[in-house]
């Protein structure tokens, strides 16, 4: 039998995994039975790859992660193969506009070059949803009241925050304006635990220019000759779409 596609790139949160944050006895037998067939699974992902470490080890996943929306890209050991930096002085810029703005800066790093996940710049507390998040999950935090503090200012692949709607909303229209083609600024309501937080939940992401799943998935193919013709892809956020529009079949 010739099979239609070499590989399927899943997203996990909303895609592939349940409400509960699980993936579920039957999704667990359809990755067995596409893997069986000799089709490759790669995971593309929003997550850190700290955030996604219990999830691949519960469904035996042995290709890359695409994590960070793109910016990352590991290997099944968690090794980083490619990365997207972002630029110091557009760290600082978004750093000190959102600890002005009275929330909690998320600076993620690339673990495997600094050995932690996220330095957290400011003195506001973090937003509920964050709290929740990181107690969750095995994610290596590190606490700075400055980024003047930041031992590794040259490894951030993300800059951002979480908050309420109402406010992060604004900031984050803010900063796409401000910022404009020299940073990539992306902003969702986030889906959470109901008990993570009472109110709407906003996400703020600032990347380097030209980040996304589909840029890193397409660089890795080129580099190991994956047809992008004969790519499956499946999502449901925003940070899909250009992923769904120009794999094989989205």
């Amino acid at each position: 039998m010739t099979l239609a596609f070499d590989a399927i790139v899943v997203d996990l949160d909303g895609t592939l995994l349940d409400r509960a944050g699980h993936v579920s006895a039957r999704n667990l037998r359809a990755l067995d039975l596409v893997r069986h067939a000799g089709c490759e699974v790669l995971v593309a992902t929003g997550r850190a790859p700290a955030e996604c470490t219990d999830l691949l080890a519960s469904f035996e996943h042995d290709g890359e992660l695409i994590a960070a929306s793109g910016a990352l890209l590991c290997d099944n050991d968690g090794t980083t193969l490619q990365r997207r930096l972002v630029d110091r002085t557009i760290v600082e810029f978004v750093v000190e506009a959102v600890t002005e703005s009275g929330h909690r800066a998320l600076v993620l790093k690339d673990p495997g070059a600094v050995g932690y996940d996220y330095l957290a710049v400011g003195d506001a507390p973090f937003h509920a949803a964050s709290t929740w998040w990181f107690q969750l999950l095995d994610v290596e935090l590190k606490e700075s009241i400055s980024l003047d503090d930041d031992l590794h200012p040259l490894e951030t692949v993300r800059v951002g925050a979480v908050g309420d709607a109402t406010d992060l909303g604004p900031l984050a229209e803010h900063l796409e304006q401000s910022l404009g083609d020299v940073a990539f600024v992306h902003h969702w309501s986030a889906v959470t635990e109901s008990h993570a937080t009472g109110s709407c939940t906003h996400v703020l992401e600032v990347f380097r220019p030209g980040t996304s799943k589909w840029t890193m998935l397409r660089d890795h193919a080129e580099t190991v000759g994956l047809d992008l013709d004969r790519i499956l892809a499946l999502g449901d956020g925003p940070n899909d779409i250009d992923l769904l529009r120009h794999a094989g079949l989205g």
